[in-house]
């Protein structure tokens, strides 16, 4: 019994040997991958009767010996010109036997690892050097808009400016045909087809975002190291609070609304606004709201007071007054407290 298992295992490793052996010439013809770039010549194939099977599409070859006689023969491969990175595969054949290449090609003056041009970066920061100046003489041309007292006093700002700053800027990018998106895209690929009015829409968005916006991308992308102050979010200053009051308005009340803020003293709370109106809500996106004290932001108040906030308006029918009160309250380091009273 023990005879058998021996010569039953003895066939099984008899049997296995030549499927090793293909395994091991499979892992030797693996394909050999070579870089060059277009213009450079490089050795591929070298041995006894060395030759190319195949003709290469993107190159010439160049062989230095002689195929007849058993002395080595060294094959050469030079790149022809290619905008774009090229791939072909050749079979170097030797007496030894065959062995497959993988010649990847890239245009002259890229790299072979990145595949960008050398030119990539001095052109992209003159595209985007372009667009920072753009940006900033925009900016300086719509100030004088911006601060136009109507429309501080009318527009929401922060709603109206991104949907002026984009219009104008879509007009500068199609009557100059500005279109860095694309560009840039073409300088990392040549062949990148155009995007159309799609990369000029991006290109006017980065624009309306000012200059701030694209000297952000420039550091993003390591040409600047110096930062610009970003826009952040009003606060209140140091040892204040804010307080602000919007009023909705209802049909029982006529004429103003008084608003008081403050300590009460005694005396009474001291009268801070009286607001004739109130903005729609739907219009308040790009509308002032005349309900609101103050316009924008908040009324400073000490931290630490105990304050009261008081409305005030008259009756529709004559009957006296309609109030209503919040507070005291203490206010705290920083407080931003926004109040909405329905009367």
């Amino acid at each position: 019994m023990n005879m058998m298992r021996m010569s039953f295992a003895l066939w099984v490793f008899v049997l296995a040997l030549p499927l090793t052996a293909a395994g091991a010439d499979d892992r030797s013809a693996a394909d050999t991958t070579i870089s060059t770039s277009a213009g450079e010549e490089k050795e591929i194939c070298t041995g006894a009767k060395a030759t190319i099977k195949e003709g290469p599409k993107y190159g010439t070859l160049r062989m230095t010996g002689d195929p007849s006689k058993e002395e080595p023969v060294h094959v050469f491969y030079k790149a022809a010109e290619a905008a774009t990175a090229v791939s072909e595969k050749l079979t170097c054949a030797t007496g030894s036997g065959e062995r497959k290449l993988t010649i990847e090609v890239v245009p002259k003056g890229r790299n072979n690892t990145t595949g960008f041009s050398d030119e990539v970066y001095p052109e992209a920061f003159k595209a985007l050097f372009l667009l920072l100046a753009v940006a900033t003489v925009l900016e300086s041309a719509l100030a004088i808009l911006f601060n136009w007292r109507p429309f501080v006093e009318t527009l929401n700002a922060r709603a109206v400016r991104p949907v002026v700053s984009l219009a104008a800027s879509l007009f500068l990018v199609f009557q100059f045909k500005l279109d860095v998106v694309t560009g840039l895209a073409k300088l990392i690929s040549p062949q990148v087809p155009a995007l159309d009015w799609s990369g000029k829409i991006l290109t006017a968005m980065v624009l309306a975002g000012g200059s701030a916006a694209v000297n952000h991308l420039m550091v993003s992308l390591g040409f600047r190291q110096l930062r610009t102050p970003e826009n952040t979010t009003p606060k209140p200053p140091t040892g204040k609070g804010w307080i602000s009051v919007r009023i909705v308005r209802s049909e029982l009340i006529k004429g103003p609304v008084t608003v008081c803020i403050g300590v009460d003293s005694g005396t009474g709370v001291p009268v801070v606004a009286s607001l004739d109106n109130s903005t729609r809500a739907k219009l308040r996106y790009f509308l002032r709201d005349r309900g609101r004290f103050p316009a924008w932001g908040g009324y400073a108040m000490k931290t630490g007071d105990k304050v009261t906030v008081k409305v005030r308006a008259a009756r529709e029918d004559g009957t006296g007054h309609i109030e209503d009160e919040w507070g005291p309250e203490v206010i705290g380091e920083g407080a931003i407290i926004d109040l909405k009273f329905t009367i």
